[in-house]
């Protein structure tokens, strides 16, 4: 999944509230913080 996502240039997050899965806006803090850690997906 991770290289997928990394192969997309997309980053996701899960939401706190209902659990579901959100992607991260490009350029946002937790794109950018994501992208460099290497973690695509962040659950």
């Amino acid at each position: 999944m991770n290289s997928l996502l990394g192969e997309v240039k997309i980053t996701l997050r899960r939401d706190d509230l209902s659990g579901r899965p959100r992607i991260n806006k490009e350029g946002s803090v937790l794109d950018r913080e994501q992208k460099e850690k290497g973690k695509y997906y962040y659950a």
